[in-house]
């Protein structure tokens, strides 16, 4: 079945609300970005928040990243 809307995916097919609590707004290296925490020090990228190209070269989203604190 194909659906044609304008209406956004998540009014047609509602998210659950728990895949967001471990997402977190972060910069890493200079890179604003939005990440899920994996488990202990690792982090997967689900999205870069930047307009800057070069960030983009770096990082790619569902790249995994270690962040240890200082």
């Amino acid at each position: 079945m194909i659906l044609y809307t304008i209406m956004p995916l998540e009014s047609i097919y509602p998210v659950d609300q728990q895949e967001y609590t471990t997402q977190q707004y972060m910069e890493y290296n200079g890179v604003p970005m939005l990440v899920d925490s994996v488990g202990g020090a690792s982090f997967e990228i689900k999205r870069i928040v930047s307009t800057d190209p070069e960030h983009y070269m770096q990082y790619t989203p569902g790249q995994r990243i270690l962040i240890f604190p200082s």
